[in-house]
């Protein structure tokens, strides 16, 4: 098992630039599974959400779905990844405010206080004023 940055999934996910997209290709069919952190995922979708690519909430949800099914990576917690995906689906805050209320939960928090407005009346949130 290999880690991936965050630049090597971006490559692999837009094919953006053809000679590094083949070599993300060829290191992740090559080296399955690819470890993936929870920071390297936030930053992939903050990245693909961004000014350069534009995807919109449905299609990263889609890359997130196809990751978290793909024999091709490996999560720090695969089941802690799906659970702020299932929460971003349906709520207003970003992708990396569900997961950190999931692994906060997941360590014993009793909530996750956040002054992100979004995040208001959010089980497991509370949101300060």
């Amino acid at each position: 098992m290999i880690g991936v940055d965050t630049n090597i999934l971006v490559r692999y996910l837009t094919r953006d630039d053809e000679q590094q997209w083949q070599q993300a290709v060829t290191a992740i069919q090559r080296n399955q599974p690819c470890f993936i952190t929870n920071i390297v995922l936030c930053e992939v979708v903050w990245v693909l959400r961004g000014a350069t690519y534009s995807f919109r909430k449905d299609e990263i949800i889609n890359v997130l779905e196809v990751m978290l099914h793909s024999a091709a990576f490996e999560f720090e917690n695969r089941s802690t990844v799906d659970q702020a995906l299932q929460r971003y689906k349906q709520g207003k805050a970003d992708f990396s405010d569900y997961l950190i209320g999931a692994v906060s939960w997941q360590a014993g928090c009793t909530e996750t206080w956040s002054f992100d407005s979004k995040l208001r009346g959010e089980r497991g949130f509370q949101c300060l004023e």
